[in-house]
C-alpha cells in the first residue's frame, strides 16, 4: 500500500463512525418547548404533553363552550396567536390549525420556527390519525397510540350495539343554524346511531334551518347550545314555543359542553352521550344488538 493510501485510512475510518452513528441517533429529538395557537392543537397537546413541554395555548382553550379541557388550560399561560409572542417565548415547536391566523403561520415560518399545521378535522375516523400525528411531534408516540387505540375500540363498540332503530335528529343552534353534511357533529350523530334531518335535507356545513320545516319534520332530538351569560335573540330560535309545543320531541344540550368543537379525544363523550339518549328513545328489540 502507498503512504498516500495508509493516510487515507483514518479519514475513512472517522467517516464510516460518523455515518454509523448519525443512523444510530433518532432522527429528531422531542420538543422541549411547544407552543399551541389555536384551540384544537390546544387538545391535542395538552393531552398528549410530557409535564413542563407545553409552555403556551391559546386564550380560546379556557373557553368552556369550546374547550372541554378548559380547566386543564388554566395551568397555562394563554397566547392570542400573534408572531410576537412565539418571538418571546422561542419554542422548539409551534402547532396551529390551518385555518389560524395565515399571516403569523407565514411569518413564522419565514423567522425559522417549526411550524406544524393540523386541518380541522370534520369526521370522527379521522381523529386517530391526528392524535397520532401530534404523539409523534411531541415524541409521546406510545402515550398517542394508547389513547387513540382506546379512541376506536369505544367507537367501534358504541356502532356495535346499534340496530336499525335510528332516530332523527338535528344540532339547531343560534339563529337556526343547523349542522350538516361534512361537519364533525353530523359525524358524532350518525356514529350515535341517530339519522341527521339537516344533512337529510342536504345541508352541506352550517347552514340556516327554517324553523318551519324543523317543526314539520317533528325530530326525536333537537340538540341545542347551551344558553349564554349574555343572552341573544338569535338564542330564542332553537327554542321557540313552536318547538317546545312538540311533545314527542327531545330538546336540549344534550352533549357535553365544547365536547365536539374540535376533533379531539374528548369528542368521544359527545358520541357516548347521544348513543345512550338513543338507546332511552329507541331501544334494540331483544336479540337484534350484542
Amino acid at each position: 500500500m502507498t503512504k498516500r493510501g495508509r493516510n487515507r485510512l483514518p479519514a475513512l475510518s472517522g467517516l464510516v463512525l460518523l455515518a454509523g452513528a448519525l443512523l444510530a441517533a433518532p432522527a429528531s429529538a422531542a420538543p422541549k418547548r411547544v407552543m399551541s395557537l389555536n384551540v384544537c392543537t390546544d387538545q391535542l397537546a395538552m393531552a398528549l404533553a410530557a409535564p413542563g413541554q407545553l409552555v403556551s395555548v391559546s386564550f380560546l382553550a379556557r373557553e368552556p363552550s369550546l374547550s372541554m379541557l378548559h380547566e386543564e388550560a388554566r395551568k397555562y399561560p394563554v397566547n392570542r396567536g400573534l408572531a410576537e409572542e412565539v418571538f418571546l417565548e422561542k419554542p422548539d415547536l409551534v402547532v396551529t390549525g390551518t385555518y389560524a391566523l395565515h399571516n403569523t403561520t407565514a411569518l413564522l415560518k419565514r423567522l425559522g420556527f417549526a411550524v406544524e399545521e393540523f386541518s380541522f378535522v370534520q369526521t370522527l375516523d379521522t381523529i386517530p390519525g391526528e392524535i397520532r400525528r401530534m404523539g409523534a411531534l411531541l415524541g409521546q408516540e406510545e402515550k398517542a397510540e394508547r389513547i387513540a387505540a382506546g379512541f376506536a375500540t369505544e367507537l367501534a363498540d358504541i356502532e356495535r350495539r346499534q340496530c336499525d332503530r335510528r332516530p332523527t335528529a338535528i344540532a339547531y343552534d343560534q339563529n337556526g343554524v343547523a349542522l350538516g353534511k361534512g361537519t364533525l357533529a353530523d359525524s358524532v350523530l350518525q356514529a350515535a346511531g341517530l339519522r341527521n334531518l339537516a344533512t337529510d335535507a342536504g345541508v352541506v356545513g352550517m347552514a340556516p334551518f327554517p324553523l318551519e320545516q324543523v317543526v314539520a319534520e317533528k325530530p326525536d332530538i333537537i340538540v341545542t347550545g347551551r344558553p349564554e351569560s349574555a343572552p341573544t335573540l338569535g338564542e330564542h330560535v332553537p327554542r321557540h314555543p313552536a318547538i317546545a309545543a312538540m311533545p314527542a320531541t327531545r330538546v336540549g344540550a344534550f352533549v357535553p359542553e365544547g365536547s365536539w368543537s374540535c376533533g379531539a379525544p374528548t369528542v368521544i363523550k359527545a358520541v357516548r352521550a347521544l348513543a345512550k339518549l338513543r338507546e332511552e328513545i329507541a331501544p334494540c328489540p331483544a336479540g337484534t344488538a350484542p
